[in-house]
């Protein structure tokens, strides 16, 4: 009696030989797709600093312009900074850890530390913000701002290291 051959199906080698094609396509097809799921993490991460460091001017826009500055706005004859008044920023370094007290604009200058402190909330966990305040010359900044105007710099460092960078000019206008 002779053995009949199967006719259909796939032979061993047949089945190895596609598992190592199968291996190989996956291999660069995941190569070529992890690093677009880490630039997408770092796009939303820059998207969340840059909101960030607009909350953190608002913020500061809300804030008193001057210790000469009348309730409820208006102008101020002439600036006091830190720099030329130590007493001006006392508050901030007797309270270091409660930036939602401080009042004045000049008291968070120096201010380095996480976003969250300064905030408040955990919506920026991971995030760092810095900040500094100068005085600027009545003609520094291209306009004439009369009794001088404050630069307030403000920096937001990503959780992945990234930097961004963001500037506010207050003064009398």
């Amino acid at each position: 009696m002779a053995c009949k051959r199967p006719t259909a199906g796939f032979t061993l080698i047949e089945m190895v030989v596609g598992m190592v094609v199968l291996a190989i396509a996956l291999v660069l097809m995941a190569t070529l797709l992890f690093p677009l799921a880490e630039r997408s993490a770092m796009g939303l991460q820059r998207a969340k600093a840059a909101q960030l460091g607009q909350a953190v001017l608002a913020e500061l826009a809300g804030r008193r312009l001057d210790t000469q500055t009348p309730v409820g706005g208006g102008p101020v004859a002439t600036l006091t900074c830190c720099a030329d008044n130590a007493a001006v920023c006392a508050a901030a370094a007797a309270n270091p850890n409660d930036p939602g007290s401080w009042e004045l604009l000049d008291r968070f200058d120096g201010f380095s530390g996480r976003a969250d402190a300064l905030l408040g909330g955990d919506l920026y966990n991971g995030f760092t913000v810095s900040i500094a305040v100068r005085c600027q010359a009545d003609t520094a900044l291209g306009a004439n701002w009369p009794g001088g105007a404050k630069l307030v710099e403000v920096s937001v460092n990503s959780p992945a290291g990234e930097r961004l960078e963001f500037a506010q000019v207050r003064g009398n206008y």
